[in-house]
């Protein structure tokens, strides 16, 4: 990583004269992350059998660059901030061309013993207790193998105000974002909560999160899920369960079905995983997901999703690997639509990951 030492008075920030000049560390960061990736079928295939080959964002980690930097307030606490945009590499676009900052952009303060809070762009609770604790493919990259932690966490949120704090061997996160919406003050809102707790090489992690439409507080998605995860001595098991309520669309979409809004769907989800470390170069990855879903497309019907994942990761070195992933994935009944053209999916991809 580079690190940059920035004097604030000498920026022009028109500190008075003779003012104590404070200086604030800042770190640039990244992933390079890219890959080839083949489709057995796909919406936006070229085959005549509807596959593809393309080339992609990495395999687990999206692409991305930022900022953060701390300065040092005494007594233990300390004002940081964090700004993070997402790229493909690919083509060079930004991931989200209508933000200058599309995956993070928040300050905040860390007042040690009494806990964090930070203001902006962030990720919510949920996603976070998964993607850094609890899902074996810490929500993968490729929308074939994050549909399910994806739709329902969903992922980051503008307007959040978020607490966290950690108790002996509790961690305890907490959220509220407001809406845009000033007609209807309740739209687009969104609360959350996760709790973690440590035991030895026992974890175990709970998240709540309640959304409203951005454009109508009548409509609103709700998801709960547990988790436990174990550390062997060169594996990690992971398993963890969904539960999910949606009126919003939002589901939907993400797990590539009709965007019908107004229907209450209902989601049980399960995952389970395994990560082994095999040699101090190698890591293999294996992970399983399921899904049960009533009310997709007309009120009553019911459908099936599952995917099964694997990746193996060879480090070139702390910050390059190279890597290899296979998935499939398989809809039956309301959840036939959630694939194009098929009743399953296949996908392989190789590609190489540099972080700095």
């Amino acid at each position: 990583m580079k690190r940059i030492t920035l004097s604030l008075a000498a920026a022009g920030l028109g500190l008075a004269a003779g003012a104590a000049s404070a200086e604030t560390s800042v770190t640039l960061y990244g992933i390079a992350d890219v890959s080839i990736r083949y489709l057995s079928t796909s919406s936006g295939a070229v085959g005549e059998d509807g596959s593809r080959i393309s080339m992609e964002n990495g395999a687990i980690s999206n692409s991305r660059w930022g900022l953060r930097g701390s300065e040092d307030l005494g007594n233990g606490n300390r004002a940081f901030f964090r700004l993070e945009n997402g790229i493909n590499l690919q083509n060079g676009r930004g991931s989200d061309t209508s933000k200058a900052f599309s995956r993070l952009a928040y300050v905040g303060l860390d007042g040690g013993s009494i806990g964090t809070l930070t203001l902006g762009l962030q990720n919510t609770p949920m996603f976070d207790l998964l993607a850094d604790y609890f899902d074996p493919l810490t929500v993968g990259n490729y929308e074939q193998n994050a549909w399910l932690p994806a739709a329902m966490s969903r992922v980051r949120t503008n307007n959040m105000t978020k607490y966290a704090n950690t108790f002996g061997n509790l961690a305890v996160v907490a959220s509220w974002a407001n809406g845009e919406d000033w007609d209807d003050r309740k739209a687009g809102q969104q609360y959350g909560a996760s709790l973690r707790y440590t035991i030895g090489q026992l974890g175990l992690g709970a998240a709540w999160q309640q959304t409203y439409a951005a454009t109508d507080s009548d409509e609103r998605q709700r998801a709960w899920n547990l988790n436990a995860s174990y550390q062997f001595e060169s594996a990690k098991v992971f398993a963890g369960y969904f539960n999910g309520r949606d009126e919003t669309g939002w589901v939907n979409g993400v797990m590539g079905g009709t965007t019908t809004a107004s229907l209450d769907r209902k989601d049980n989800g399960y995952f389970a995983g395994v990560t082994w470390q095999a040699t101090p170069r190698w890591a293999i990855t294996g992970a399983a997901y399921y899904d049960r879903s009533e009310n997709v497309v007309v009120e009553g019907d019911k459908g099936k999703r599952y995917a099964l994942v694997a990746v193996a990761e060879y480090s070139l070195s702390k910050r390059s690997q190279l890597y290899g992933t296979v998935d499939w994935n398989k809809v039956s009944d309301a959840a036939s639509g959630e694939i194009a053209g098929k009743s399953n999916q296949v996908g392989a991809a190789v590609g190489f990951r540099h972080i700095f």
